[in-house]
């Protein structure tokens, strides 16, 4: 097998639709995640807010509710030493009798245990053990103030696992001094727990510290206590170095902060802490306040409807996003392939109307850009093929003196008799330049390709711009028996250089040789189109509407800026290689007219003969112009007129489509009757034969609305006819 044949697969092409999907997909769901991700943030630093304000109150509340506790205690213990009887017993050190006033004491108060001292601090009796006394407690700081008759209260820890809060009241004798002191406890048990949690809405944890520092669980709401013991040394560690707590050793609590959260089985809770420490400072214990995070956070609320939402959302949003890049696609398809096959030379294939009106609007805007892209290719595809002709028949591939006189095909006219009857002056030196010669020190000449009643025509080489040109040298006359010709020369060059059109030869600029006067034009590589009817005969029905569309948009244009051409005719009319129609001689025409028209004004030896003839009788219009092509008022004198280019043009239609001007006549005043009166309008008979089609006959129509005789019924807008015949693609 031969090494250096390699077999390659084609690389697989995601499609369009696809692509689209996935890209919007991917943007939906990324701006969802990150609306969902923004929003549980948000809410999340919310709850924080909310849940630290919550844990303040409610550690506040928990240390009300403490003293709370601790003013029932003290309240009831004052009552209860202000009985005298009472005090006589302590002061008598009446064991039994004690005994039985510790255990009603501790009934009156609701302590959950009571034990009496003498005025030495040794013990008397204890309600929750009647058996133990005489155990020495003036050491114990609580005591100790109170027997120097201050009331005081702390709290204190009772084995592991039980918190309780103290107060000691003093109990005083008839002289002033204390004979005993009172203390009353309270257990913080799990029915205070719970009324607090009530109250606060919070979690609790109480623990306490045993001899050894270590802290234990005492009482709390979350449960399992086991899974509490991480916790307890966490915050035991928090508590031990508050600096808040070591400045002061004498206040019975202090709040300080715990770590920021903190997870209980499957819950994360955020916490706040207090230290409790007895009448002296020592620390037995504390409490925790414990707020679960998800509890705070609205979010939590609604995570599970708004994800449905999100998830129905989410598939809503790629569903639509499948059927856009179809339907954007589709139509997307449907041009791709009409311009393959353009490519391929299928001009006449076009996107359906209904791939076209179901687009969005751009796309249905680029489909119509798509379509009027192929109209005008096979428009000029129909020209270039006419116009092929060119290369062995334009007026370019004879030499000036044989190029053949184009022949009015009115009997009496020529529309030569002017160029002939000048031809003197056409072939002076003036007007006649050689190959290389140099015009106005800028202009090489290279060869002639025309001349006409106005003048001749060179290519030419711009040496400073170095481009090829075209030169009309125009006859002398233009401007030679009237001063302001040529300035009316430049004033018409101005206005027309407004038009700005590819299918208008451009006009560049005004320059005078001697006595003769020149214009500088764009060079236009091709034929006239009097010369391929001349070599044809009548055109294809494709090449008449190509023809008509291209003339009539250059039409509309110049004059929508309201500028007439007045002398439209075939050798007026240039195809190029590339099938692009072009208009030369706006404006020179125009001057051509009012010169003519000037000298015509003049008395003659004709008109002086016969002083009664009318001004008419000598066809004035016929002579200055082709009359072939003139409008009916043209030929009586009238000025032109918007609607005297739509005859020329209609006029130039019909010679494409039957090989002849629409009017025949035996002299010029028949033919000019033909042209006035409707009743004989008539229109020549194809020189060769048109197969007669309904478009045909439709195009037949227009152009015979174009001819009308009457001006008034007569179209009047270019840009309305070019509809027409856009119709036709």
């Amino acid at each position: 097998m031969n090494d250096h044949v390699r077999t390659t697969s084609k690389p697989t092409r995601v499609s369009f639709t696809l692509r689209v999907f996935l890209g919007a997909s991917a943007i939906v769901m990324a701006v969802v995640v990150a609306a969902f991700v923004a929003l549980a943030i948000s809410d999340r630093q919310a709850a924080d807010v909310a849940t630290r304000r919550g844990l303040e109150q409610s550690a506040d509340l928990v240390a009300q509710f403490l003293a709370g506790r601790e003013r029932t205690l003290m309240g009831g213990a004052r009552v209860f030493v202000q009985g005298p009887y009472f005090r006589t017993l302590v002061a008598e050190r009446r064991r039994d009798d004690v005994l039985d006033q510790a255990f009603e004491a501790a009934e009156q108060i609701g302590a959950d245990w009571v034990f009496i001292t003498d005025e030495n601090g040794v013990l008397l009796a204890k309600s929750d053990e009647p058996g133990v006394f005489g155990a020495a407690m003036g050491q114990v700081p609580l005591v100790a103030q109170a027997l120097r008759g201050q009331v005081t209260s702390g709290f204190g820890a009772s084995g592991d696992t039980a918190l309780f809060q103290a107060v000691a009241v003093p109990i005083i004798a008839k002289r002033g001094a204390p004979v005993g002191v009172l203390v009353a406890t309270k257990i913080v048990d799990s029915v205070f727990m719970h009324d607090v949690k009530a109250a606060t809405s919070s979690d609790l944890l109480f623990y306490s510290r045993d001899d050894r520092g270590r802290a234990h669980a005492a009482r709390a709401t979350v449960a399992p206590m086991a899974q509490l013991s991480a916790l307890i040394d966490e915050l035991s560690s928090k508590a031990s170095t508050s600096p808040t707590l070591q400045a002061s050793q004498q206040n019975k609590s202090e709040t300080y902060d715990a770590p920021a959260t903190a997870r209980v089985g499957r819950i994360d809770y955020r916490v706040r802490g207090t230290t409790l420490s007895t009448y002296g400072g020592e620390n037995v214990g504390g409490f925790v306040v414990l707020r679960a995070r998800d509890a705070a956070t609205s979010f939590v609320a609604f995570r599970t409807p708004f994800t449905i939402a999100l998830t129905v959302g989410v598939f809503a949003a790629l569903l639509s996003a499948w059927l856009a890049a179809n339907r954007f696609t589709r139509p997307m398809r449907a041009l791709q392939a009409t311009v393959a096959r353009a490519a391929e030379g299928q001009l006449n294939s076009a996107p359906k109307n209904s791939i076209i009106a179901n687009g969005i609007s751009e796309l249905r805007e680029l489909s119509e850009s798509v379509a009027a892209l192929l109209n005008d290719l096979r428009d000029k595809q129909a020209l270039i093929t006419v116009g092929r002709l060119h290369e062995q028949v334009a007026d370019t591939a004879l030499p000036p003196a044989t190029v053949p006189p184009r022949v009015s095909r009115v009997a009496g006219f020529r529309t030569t008799g002017v160029a002939a009857s000048a031809q003197l002056q056409i072939n002076r030196p003036g007007l006649v330049l050689q190959s290389g010669a140099l015009l106005a020190n800028r202009y090489v000449i290279e060869s002639e390709i025309g001349r006409g009643g106005l003048g001749i025509v060179y290519r030419a080489r711009d040496r400073v711009l170095a481009e090829t040109i075209a030169i009309k040298m125009l006859r002398p006359e233009t401007v030679a028996n009237d001063p302001t010709a040529f300035e009316r020369l430049k004033s018409e060059l101005r206005v027309t250089r407004k038009i700005s059109h590819r299918n208008v030869v451009r006009t560049y600029d005004l320059g005078e040789s001697g006595d003769a006067p020149f214009l500088t034009m764009e060079y236009v590589d091709g034929a006239s189109l009097a010369t391929i009817i001349q070599a044809r005969g009548p055109l294809s029905l494709a090449a008449v509407v190509a023809i008509a569309k291209q003339l009539l948009r250059a039409l509309a244009v110049a004059h929508e800026h309201g500028i007439i051409h007045g002398d439209l005719k075939p050798q007026n009319l240039l195809i190029d290689a590339n099938g692009l129609l072009k208009i030369t001689d706006f404006g020179v025409a125009r001057l051509m007219r009012s010169a003519r028209a000037t000298r015509a004004a003049e008395p003659d030896n004709l008109s002086a003969a016969r002083p009664n003839a009318r001004p008419n009788a000598r066809l004035t219009g016929a002579i200055l112009g082709t009359p072939e092509y003139m409008a009916p008022e043209q030929l009586i004198g009238e000025p032109s007129s918007l609607r005297t280019d739509i005859y020329a043009a209609g006029a130039v239609l019909q010679e494409c489509l039957s090989g002849a001007t629409p009017y025949n006549a035996d002299t010029p005043i028949a033919f000019v009757a033909r042209k006035m009166t409707p009743e004989e309008m008539t229109v020549n008979t194809p020189v060769r034969a048109v197969d007669v089609t309904d478009a045909n006959a439709r195009i037949a129509a227009i152009v015979q609305r174009m001819i009308d005789p009457q001006a008034d019924t007569r179209p009047f807008s270019a840009r309305e006819l070019l509809t027409s015949f856009t119709s036709f693609e």
